[in-house]
């Protein structure tokens, strides 16, 4: 794993193994300027939120510089992640040395961007450079709107607000980032077009330019992207006095599990998925003091689904203006996709499966999503594993969905409101729809272009040749397969779920060395004579009031319930070890009114009984 420290607010790095990053100054190389703000929206920005703003265009300024090893997972990965050291000068230290603060935040980043994070936060030095350095133009009105939303220029950001403002009457204000004059083009394009079919007054757009200056960037995939837009748009939406703001992106791209086993990079980001945007509002509610919520009205939409919100607004002649692709670099005046990364390639499926291929000809791309010849580099690749993850989705009953995608498992228990039992259903509904949407394509172009395909005149390197001529065809299964694959797992035995508690090394153990420690293992240590003496009495095992075990542990009532929050977190890869999906009450039983305790179908064993394949570290 690759190491670097950086350090922030400095003119130079204090050592040969550090680099200097800054906002301001002569030596000033991060850009950060938030344009046509009011002056009465600047006044409600607190210091704090200005010390969001920094730390974020850092985090992902940095995340550009900062180079990556291969993109493949070669010796597990060891030279794609980077193990990234800040330290920060901020206003307000004393938030920011809130440990539950470092915890989350880091704990975030990491899911989002698989990286390792540690932050050293210092005072910032006198004198603080002043907000109004980041605000170049104020203006002296400012419309008061329904809505904060982020917004990208893309397919689903552009449906999102065709939804709100046109379908549902909404008025919105807009926060849009851009590194590229390009991208901001786009955007203002696609709001100039909407204020011309007379929606200006329910529109406000703020652009946002954050950007390494002076600097190339080595690192193209920006996985840290979503958390400096969703810092955005907090503070945006605080300006504004409201608590919550929106994400426009469908359920699909959103959980995004890997198409390709050994191939990562941008294809399998989480730059929306649930659990990172549970992370950033227990992030901002805790800096804030006050709850704050990201809305995803698309989630549960497929591409296609999304695409068609468009076509049912009347703004189809739009599409076209909307750009998905995240190569401006080689961009120009008529193509601005590159038909080959995986946002094209989905973005074009979408299009095709809604129906709206007259609104955007395929000469848009570089590459024909299709017909186009892939044969050069990993393009081909790319394609066909978009193809054969779906296609494996459609052949995935019900029962076995969450053991042959266990990436999906760590979204179950992100939507508030839904069990993880509904959201895994749904879930699956959803990937099913969005499968049986690239099956659709396909099958058409086979059709379309069946003669050409047989008289062999398309490129053999294009992925509807590809998909034609593959040697080996799987046999349809039986109508009642998903009925006999049900009676087959219903039949097995529920797996017995052990666990020993070692008193020594002060751990609890499971199967496969996954093991609690630190805080998790006191949480653990707190509830368990309670269920030692109902199993020795085979009695139910009681409940043990919530603020009991906050005074036994020593923490305050809230502070428990986050411990117990990450005490179920690091039980996730159980779920692939046990081959089963684990809800938040598989361990630490919760019930309302009533408590915590262990859950009586678990089973304490001896130390000695507990099988280890190799030591694999659950973080307290």
């Amino acid at each position: 794993m690759k190491r670097f420290f950086v350090e922030c607010g400095v003119s130079q790095p204090s050592g040969s193994d550090a680099i200097a990053m800054d906002v301001h100054g002569d030596a000033k190389n991060v850009n950060l300027r938030i344009d046509y703000i009011s002056r009465t929206m600047l006044g409600n920005v607190p210091d704090l939120l200005i010390d969001l703003l920094e730390l974020a265009a850092y985090i992902y300024c940095a995340d550009q510089r900062l180079g990556r090893g291969s993109d493949k997972l070669t010796n597990f990965g060891e030279n794609w992640r980077r193990s990234l050291h800040f330290s920060v000068p901020v206003r307000q230290l004393e938030i920011w040395q809130n440990p539950e603060v470092h915890e989350v935040l880091a704990g975030t980043l990491g899911f989002l961007s698989d990286d390792s994070y540690e932050f050293d936060f210092r005072r910032a030095e006198t004198p603080v450079q002043p907000k109004e350095l980041y605000f170049p133009h104020l203006i002296d009105a400012s419309a008061e709107h329904d809505e904060v939303a982020l917004f990208s220029g893309g397919i689903d950001s552009f449906a999102g607000v065709v939804n709100d403002v046109v379908t549902l009457g909404k008025s919105i204000t807009l926060v849009g980032h851009y590194s590229s004059s390009k991208v901001r083009n786009v955007q203002e394009s696609l709001i100039e077009g909407l204020s011309q079919k007379g929606f200006d007054r329910r529109i406000s757009y703020i652009p946002v330019w954050v950007s390494n200056q002076g600097v190339s960037a080595r690192e193209f995939t920006q996985r840290t992207r979503s958390f400096l837009f969703a810092c955005l748009g907090l503070v945006v939406a605080r300006m504004s006095g409201k608590d919550r703001f929106s994400f426009y992106e469908n359920g699909v791209i959103s959980i995004n599990p890997p198409l390709a086993g050994d191939v990562i990079g941008g294809r399998a980001t989480r730059t929306t998925h649930p659990k990172v945007l549970r992370g950033l509002e227990a992030l901002f509610s805790i800096l804030l003091d006050h709850q704050i919520e990201i809305q995803t009205p698309l989630h549960w939409l497929t591409k296609k689904e999304v695409t068609q919100k468009i076509k049912e607004a009347d703004m189809s002649d739009m599409l076209g203006q909307t750009v998905s692709c995240t190569r401006p670099r080689i961009w120009t005046e008529r193509q601005k996709h590159c038909g080959v990364c995986s946002q094209c390639i989905d973005r074009r499926f979408a299009v095709l499966a809604a129906g709206m291929e007259d609104h955007e000809p395929s000469s848009n791309y570089m590459r024909d999503l299709l017909l186009g010849d892939r044969s050069a580099d990993d393009d081909l690749r790319m394609a066909l594993s978009y193809v054969s993850f779906f296609q494996k989705v459609a052949a995935t009953p019900k029962e076995r969905f969450l053991v042959d995608f266990p990436e999906v498992v760590s979204a179950l228990d992100q939507f508030p409101g839904l069990s993880p039992d509904d959201a895994g259903e749904r879930i699956y509904n959803l990937f099913q729809r969005h499968a049986k949407a690239v099956e659709d394509v396909i099958t058409a172009a086979i059709s379309e272009h069946g003669a050409r395909l047989y008289r062999n005149e398309l490129p053999s390197g294009s992925l509807l040749a590809t998909c034609f001529s593959r040697g080996h065809v799987e046999a349809a299964p039986a109508p009642d397969y998903d009925a006999q694959a049900k009676a087959f797992i219903d039949r097995l035995s529920s797996p017995i779920l052990d666990f020993a508690f070692d008193e020594a090394a002060k751990r609890v153990l499971f199967h496969g060395g996954h093991h609690l420690d630190g805080a998790n293992f006191r949480v653990v240590a707190a509830l368990i004579e309670n269920f030692r003496e109902a199993k020795r009495q085979r009695a139910d095992v009681p409940f043990f009031p919530a603020t009991e075990l906050a005074d036994r542990l020593g923490v305050s009532d809230q502070s428990m319930r986050q411990q117990l929050g990450r005490l179920r977190k690091t039980l996730e890869p159980l779920t692939v070890t046990l081959g089963i999906p684990l809800d938040q009450d598989s361990f630490v039983q919760t019930k309302e009114r009533a408590g915590y305790r262990l859950n009586p179908e678990w089973r304490e064993v001896s130390v000695g009984d507990i099988r280890v394949k190799g030591e694999v570290t659950s973080q307290a």
